[in-house]
């Protein structure tokens, strides 16, 4: 029997508030961690936090439904806010190989699957009217080169994630991004560190709206929907 990760999740706050026609589900999640405990594949000690988070907490979320008999509902039907923290992830390739060998493994509670699978489909029509708003701080992945015996690193942030929309009388709006790429070399030679961006600051961000109640007999150039998509980046480094 081998030991392969261990994986903590210490704080959970839950609420629920319930009323005639309506819900609102609250929570956050505090901190998460996974550590290597493989000793089929030694690394150094640093890279040894497989995953764990920036900050205090993992995820702060919000989900609720709207009564449409309230006098000041205004055809939401529910909505889902989400703020996640940074996860900074080591990517130990022959320790998560173990990992997704005995993740893979757990695929055999296929009914399990199937049972959520058939709950999405049939509650996904009534997501049509969901207005959400969501932020994920930028996560961060490390590679190292030779983990067993080099502190020498490629850090990839992915960027921070957001994204919200607008339900208008007469569209839809969608605003999403992903603010702050990046790549970073790391060398460590002789007790100095060498830093090197590689990508800097890179952004790019897309609005999307769709437009309701076209009348195709007198307008026929407006599209149901449109996409406009911003890129911009501070410096690129071949």
């Amino acid at each position: 029997m081998i030991s392969l990760a261990t994986l903590s999740f210490s704080t959970a706050d839950v609420s629920v508030h319930l009323r005639p026609k309506s819900m609102r589900v609250s929570g956050r999640l505090g901190s998460l961690a996974l550590v290597n405990e493989n000793s089929r594949h030694s690394v150094m000690e640093c890279f040894n936090q497989l995953m764990s988070i920036e900050g205090r907490n993992f995820a702060d979320f919000a989900y609720q439904t709207y009564d449409p008999d309230e006098e000041n509902f205004n055809g939401i039907k529910s909505s889902i806010s989400l703020n996640a923290a940074s996860i900074k992830f080591h990517f130990i390739e022959k320790s998560l190989h173990d990992l997704y060998v005995f993740v893979h493994k757990l695929a055999r509670l296929k009914g399990l699957y199937d049972a959520a699978t058939q709950a999405a489909v049939q509650s996904a029509s009534g997501t049509e009217q969901m207005q959400f708003s969501i932020s994920i701080k930028s996560p961060i992945i490390i590679f190292p080169c030779a983990p067993a015996s080099s502190t020498d690193a490629f850090v990839l942030r992915l960027g921070q994630i957001a994204a919200e929309n607008k339900c208008e009388a007469v569209a839809n709006r969608t605003t999403a991004g992903l603010h702050g790429i990046q790549l970073v070399s790391n060398l460590y030679r002789n007790g100095d560190h060498c830093s090197l961006k590689v990508i800097d600051d890179i952004d790019i961000s897309t609005d999307i709206v769709q437009t309701i109640g076209i009348n195709r007999q007198t307008d026929v150039d407006l599209p149901d929907t449109q996409v406009f998509t911003f890129f911009w980046s501070k410096g690129w480094r071949p």
